[in-house]
């Protein structure tokens, strides 16, 4: 698509201000402690992700990022009960939406180019983090560790875009979507299972959502 990004971001408008509108009520709930507000709102804004990739989806990537997106809204669902049995289902959603990103960008990879280094970085940041929650995840230990070789494979895979056949804007968005995911997804599992993080709902909701505008103007973007 030779298109400039803000021809894109102009097309998807209507998308990313529903997740902003959304995710900003939902943050509110979070840090008022109003469930219902969050409850409502933090569902919606995920939902209106896949406004951004476009409807219906066509193109394999497109299939697998709405797809992907689809679980996300589950998991977000499940999040926001409260309790281990609901932490579980919802990390399990993300796990597969983990893996459904991970297969769209694996199909854009630049073959040629080297991203062992980059994916180990990732890698050895993923071994640390693991390393420190293991003693306080207790029986969610294995839930800990498979999501976080899903989610390290996901960023490995984006990041292992950039210079391959996507278009460059839709492997930047991608990759930087990625990162940005896994931070939100770090700052989660540490507050949970560490130590509580002051305000962590603005890393764990928005900067998760600014990365899942990334992940979604890149299939739409590569379609």
């Amino acid at each position: 698509m030779e298109t400039s990004f803000g021809a894109i971001v102009a097309s998807a408008r209507v998308g990313i201000a529903l997740v902003a509108s959304f995710g900003t009520l939902a943050i509110v709930g979070q840090e008022t402690n109003r469930r219902w507000l969050l409850a409502v709102a933090k569902p919606v804004a995920t939902a209106s992700l896949l406004l951004i990739v476009g409807a219906p989806p066509t193109y394999i990537v497109e299939k697998l990022v709405a797809l992907g997106i689809v679980f996300s809204i589950i998991g977000d669902a499940f999040l926001v009960v409260e309790g281990d049995r609901a932490f579980f289902a919802g990390t399990s959603a993300f796990l597969t939406a983990q893996i459904l990103y991970a297969a769209a960008f694996w199909s854009l990879r630049a073959p040629a180019r080297p991203v062992a280094p980059v994916a180990g970085v990732v890698v050895v940041v993923s071994a640390l983090l693991v390393a420190n929650l293991w003693r306080s995840a207790g029986s969610m230990r294995p839930a800990v560790a498979l999501y976080a070789v899903a989610i390290t494979l996901m960023v490995g895979t984006a990041l292992g875009t950039l210079g391959g056949p996507m278009h460059p804007v839709a492997a930047l968005c991608a990759a930087s979507g990625a990162v940005l995911f896994y931070i939100s997804d770090a700052t989660l599992a540490w507050d949970k299972f560490k130590r509580p993080v002051r305000h962590a709902s603005f890393v764990t909701m928005g900067v998760y959502w600014i990365g899942q505008i990334g992940i979604a103007l890149a299939a739409r973007i590569s379609s």
